[in-house]
């Protein structure tokens, strides 16, 4: 039997206006956190910081998750359970547990923002990762949606619902294209039918199913991407 590499990654603003102060919201990190890593949480020297290291590590680790399940189940952060192996003021490194799936993690800071990336069949390292402020590219995006949505075809603007949305897209097709050897524009990111946010993304090259998995994040001003090449293994 062979499984699947997969790739879940998540980008968390710092600057965003959503992130303050919820590292001394009792409410939050009981719906958040399990009670070790409430302890942990309380003894950091960055509180704030490492909250989001949590949260950024679980949120990438969920998305391997509902790829490994075919379906995404209910997303209760507390169950998915971070353990780091090392962290520094600037990386933390370790696993998420979920009922029967283990991923391992990475979270690194990024000026004002954390990418965590999480992997299955695969270390961290195999992926092939970028983020970027939303307004590092200047008049590349423009204002509008609808002057990126010609860059789509007609599946992909599907799942496409906003300029970070689109943005994030352009910048995964790239890094796809430079994975697989290919043209940017022989590439497309698409959703099967369902709810917006709980449809994974698929790639597909010329049409048809590609050799590689990719994950979307967008958050306040940032964008982020991961991809990974895919292999079998036996099991």
């Amino acid at each position: 039997m062979t499984a699947r590499t997969l790739v879940g990654n998540d980008v968390v603003d710092l600057e965003d206006p959503r992130t303050v102060g919820r590292h001394e919201d009792p409410r939050f990190l009981s719906r958040v956190l399990g009670a070790p890593e409430q302890d942990a949480l309380a003894a950091a020297s960055d509180p704030f910081t490492e909250l989001w290291a949590f949260w950024a590590a679980k949120e990438a680790a969920y998305k391997v998750a509902s790829k490994l399940r075919g379906v995404p189940p209910v997303f209760a952060h507390a169950a998915f359970v971070v353990t780091w192996a090392e962290r520094t003021p600037v990386h933390w490194r370790g696993h998420v547990s979920w009922e029967d799936v283990r991923v391992p993690v990475e979270v690194s800071r990024l000026t004002s923002a954390l990418h965590a990336v999480a992997t299955s069949g695969s270390g961290v390292a195999a992926a092939l990762v970028g983020a970027e402020p939303l307004g590092a590219a200047g008049a590349e995006w423009g204002e509008r949606l609808d002057d990126l949505l010609v860059r789509f075809t007609e599946r992909e603007a599907d799942a496409i619902h906003s300029v970070p949305s689109a943005a994030v897209r352009i910048r995964a097709r790239q890094a796809l294209a430079l994975a697989l050897g290919v043209e940017a524009a022989a590439v497309e990111i698409v959703c099967d039918p369902g709810v917006k946010g709980r449809r994974p993304p698929r790639v597909l090259l010329g049409g048809e199913p590609a050799p590689a998995d990719v994950s979307l994040s967008h958050h306040g001003g940032w964008i982020a991407w991961a991809v990974l090449l895919q292999k079998t293994s036996g099991r």
